[in-house]
């Protein structure tokens, strides 16, 4: 896996890479572009994987997660995938001591929309906390405060 000094690479593709901060013990998910919908299930299952591995290295710290979304697309969250989300993941990230996720925001305003109709359905049962954030630092400060 590559290192840079400030996070290692835990997966890259077209469009998503997952890299692991450990100044902030936080998995980012820095979405390249719109994803179809079939691919962006797989991309999720591959975060849970690298969740697992990454908390087994790190002797099962607390690990958050940051969604960069400037650049993912308006029809993402459809009400097909909130659902699948709500069923099928949000369970394995409390089950992995997932405490909060942050967003940032998309430049796309349909994809906004369809982010805060996703975490305001999702956020009371799932399990851990979700914001929206509109830079990195922000994202940052919310996942990382006690």
């Amino acid at each position: 896996m590559e290192k840079s000094a400030q996070h290692e690479i835990l997966f890259d593709d077209q469009y998503l890479q997952l890299y692991f901060d450990p100044s902030i013990k936080c998995i980012v998910k820095v979405w390249k572009s719109p994803v179809p919908e079939a691919q962006f299930r797989e991309l999720i299952v591959k975060l849970l994987m690298q969740i697992i591995q990454t908390r087994m290295k790190h002797q099962n710290i607390v690990v958050n997660l940051i969604a960069d979304c400037r650049n993912l697309g308006s029809d993402t969250f459809t009400q097909e995938v909130i659902d699948w989300l709500n069923q099928e993941v949000h369970r394995l990230y409390a089950m992995n001591k997932i405490k909060r996720k942050a967003f940032i925001a998309s430049n796309d305003v349909m994809a906004n929309m369809s982010i805060v109709n996703y975490i305001s359905t999702s956020n009371a049962n799932a399990g851990f906390e979700m914001n929206i954030f509109n830079s990195m630092d922000d994202a940052q400060a919310w996942v990382t405060k006690e």
